[in-house]
């Protein structure tokens, strides 16, 4: 790999138009999560890929992008935009103040991929979305489905999400966590965000947390 700097690396096959780009993307994306957080701390490694090659061996099972904890976020060709930087940082970000994996561990994949999609803001995961797919009357999963790592990789299959972006693929997995989250930030904000991570950090069980965070506004 080539280091554009000491926080990026690109498959050598970039051209270097190719190079400014991710870096404008990677810069926008940023931005983009640092206004929902009100601040980065998480400050991962980058790794971009051109090639499925390059993606496969950077352990790739064809997703876009993947975030590694808050060590670094991975890069492929269908993944080198804004939102999908700032999806993964959201990861990133989240899983550095909930404090590591010891705590973020005991964060359900719904509330980490909410956030997610909510800081992403990509209108396949919008709310405009969660309407159609109320109205077309799809089958969603329940929250208790969407608990771990293994429960989110079972429910994008059962559901269909692997299918990606293709039309009829409504992507109810990913919007079913933002609509969870989007009623929570209606009313607790972005900083509830902070205040569940926090409690987590300081002990708390996230159940525990999330009920008093959004409890206080009348959820």
């Amino acid at each position: 790999m080539d280091e554009v700097h000491p926080r990026l690396y690109v498959e050598p096959a970039m051209t270097a138009e190719q190079r400014r780009e991710v870096q404008g993307q990677i810069d926008s994306g940023r931005a983009q999560a640092e206004r929902f957080y009100g601040g980065i701390t998480a400050t991962p490694y980058f790794v971009a890929c051109v090639t499925s090659a390059c993606d496969v061996r950077f352990g790739s099972y064809g997703q876009p992008a993947a975030a590694y904890g808050d060590l670094a976020i991975r890069l492929w060709a269908n993944g080198l935009s804004a939102p999908v930087v700032a999806h993964e940082w959201s990861h990133a970000e989240l899983y550095y103040r909930a404090g590591g994996w010891w705590y973020a561990r005991k964060i359900p994949r719904w509330f980490d991929e909410g956030v997610a999609v909510v800081v992403a803001d990509e209108p396949r995961h919008s709310a405009e979305n969660w309407r159609e797919i109320q109205r077309q009357g799809l089958p969603i999963p329940k929250l208790d489905e969407l608990l771990s790592f293994a429960d989110w990789g079972v429910a994008v299959n059962k559901y269909g999400e692997t299918a990606g972006d293709v039309p009829g693929n409504l992507h109810v997995v990913y919007s079913t966590a933002g609509h969870e989250l989007r009623g929570f930030l209606s009313c607790a904000g972005p900083s509830g965000v902070a205040a569940v991570l926090g409690a987590v950090h300081a002990g708390s069980a996230f159940d525990a947390a999330y009920a008093s965070v959004g409890g206080k506004c009348g959820r």
